[in-house]
């Protein structure tokens, strides 16, 4: 049965921080959100529906934070009362909703870390899509909020020597000429970085999915090899920053056409979607090959006038003398964790965690992206204890983590200065963002419109939702609520009893 806990949770050691600094902090980090998801309140998904076993959301490009908004934000008062009682309020809205299954949930003040309720807060459950505030925390830890993934562009011997060779019938046979002699055409390796929301056209400062365009890449790179004396190259992806086939056991093939997920590759365009604006849209089983034709495509037009012929071939890594011809960036990580949780996008938080892998020195694989995702946490001090991860989006049913674990690192965004503190905002936000967009917007969790900000998380038996909510007194909560073992087709009722409970705690005047 439900319990409510009067003493303080036990904090890991170097956790506390002063208190003042967390509520501007915080506070104001809750409203930037808020006031980013009115700003983007045009770009809302279709209704939502339950029939896909797992939650797929739209992806437009997300803009930009508003400067003036983020101005505009003000901190909540630390001295706004602590509501009390929420067992009358949401034990019976659990127990009304006759749920199957197991069902926990561990709700606390934000400020001081008090456990106001909590239910089998210890258990530990299968997360669905919750699990990429593990690896959107880890991401800001082990790699830095400005952190930028590069896609460059290599030619596999340096142009100047190309044309040396060329203008001189020097003999090639050491390897310095490239091919723009008759010996046939250079090599022009696309190397990437991690950066799989890279756009077709050319760069674009304001977006997310397209910051970095293989279209400028493209031009910057024929430019290059104009000024070189290159006229035919063959373009050759390097995937070699990852290891392994990309693809994770525990997944289904059929997931690919439905838009779940596509093997995981450091080079793709547009998140491996085949039609990046639609709600519902398949992945390319080869993503990194529809990136290569995009830059090659582009390549081959931009040389056009000074006669650059190209020809595709098949992935091979760079060699060690290849020289640099041009590059574009990514996003920055903050913003890249902020697409992945508004939009639920898998293939971010898989690159996401092997990113984090490279990052403290593991083989960037499915095998070893979630323990270092589990090692990043712990090395912020975070319990990582209940956590036992087979991937870093929430596909695989083997993931677990407790309410209780879920919601410390919550309360630490809550609570932090550096860019751990960045995870928070970057929730969808209810009524207005994401994968919430659709909800709280009837009579019965209206009230949360606005005021709940969290990550949801969907199987066909698991509901899950973990984030912050502000009572009408203007207190921070932070909470996890989580479901799994359901009958299959009763997750809509964990997900309404989660939303009502937390509307009703939205419109609490209980300090």
């Amino acid at each position: 049965m439900s319990h409510t806990t009067d003493g303080r949770r036990p904090r890991a050691a170097g956790r506390r921080r002063p208190r003042t600094a967390w509520w501007v902090s915080g506070g104001a980090a809750v409203l930037v959100a808020a006031f980013v998801a009115l700003d983007a309140a045009d770009i809302v998904p279709g209704p939502f529906t339950t029939a896909p076993q797992i939650e797929v959301d739209a992806l437009p490009s997300p803009g930009a934070i508003d400067p003036e908004a983020e101005a505009a934000a003000a901190p909540l008062p630390a001295d706004a009362p602590i509501p009390s009682g929420l067992d009358e309020i949401v034990e019976p809205i659990f127990e009304d909703a006759e749920l199957s299954g197991r069902w926990s949930y561990d709700i606390r003040d934000a400020l001081t870390g008090d456990v106001l309720l909590a239910r089998d807060e210890q258990t530990a459950h299968t997360p669905a899509s919750v699990t990429k505030v593990l690896t959107g925390a880890a991401a800001l830890g082990a790699l830095g909020a400005d952190r930028r993934f590069t896609t460059r562009a290599l030619v596999d011997a340096p142009p100047a020597e190309a044309v040396a060779g060329a203008d001189t019938g020097a003999d090639s046979g050491t390897g310095a000429d490239p091919g723009a002699d008759s010996t046939g055409p250079a090599t022009v390796h696309l190397v990437g970085g991690g950066d799989v929301l890279l756009g077709p056209g050319e760069n674009d400062p304001d977006a997310v999915m397209g910051r970095a365009g293989l279209t400028t890449l493209a031009q910057d790179t024929a430019a290059a090899l104009t000024e070189s004396g290159i006229t035919q190259v063959t373009v050759s992806a390097d995937l070699s920053r990852y290891s392994g086939d990309g693809w994770h056991a525990g997944w289904e093939r059929p997931d690919i056409e439905s838009g779940y997920i596509t093997p995981i590759v450091p080079l793709m365009q547009e998140s491996g979607y085949s039609e990046p604006n639609e709600r519902y849209s398949s992945r390319h089983e080869d993503a990194a090959a529809v990136a290569t034709d995009s830059f090659a495509s582009a390549l081959a037009d931009a040389g056009a006038d000074a006669g650059l012929e190209v020809v595709v071939a098949e992935p091979s890594a760079a060699p060690s003398g290849a020289s640099e011809l041009a590059a574009v960036e990514s996003a920055p990580v903050s913003q890249l964790v902020e697409f992945m949780l508004v939009h639920s996008d898998n293939v971010v938080a898989e690159v996401l965690g092997r990113e984090v892998a490279l990052a403290t020195d593991r083989e960037a694989s499915a095998a070893e992206a979630p323990s270092a995702v589990i090692d990043a946490l712990a090395s912020q001090d975070l319990d990582t204890g209940s956590i036992a991860l087979q991937d870093t989006s929430g596909l695989d049913y083997g993931n677990r983590i407790s309410a209780g674990d879920l919601t410390t690192i919550i309360e630490a965004s809550a609570q932090a200065e550096g860019d751990l503190s960045m995870l928070v905002p970057a929730m969808p936000v209810a009524a207005f963002s994401g994968t919430l967009a659709p909800r709280y917007t009837s009579d019965e969790t209206e009230s949360g419109a606005g005021v709940v900000h969290a990550k949801t998380g969907s199987l066909a038996t698991v509901s899950s939702l973990s984030g912050t909510v502000v009572t009408a007194d203007d207190r921070l909560l932070v909470f996890s609520m989580m479901a799994d073992e359901m009958d299959r087709g009763t997750s809509d009722e964990a997900r309404l009893a989660f939303d009502t409970a937390l509307a009703r705690i939205a419109e609490c005047g209980c300090g």
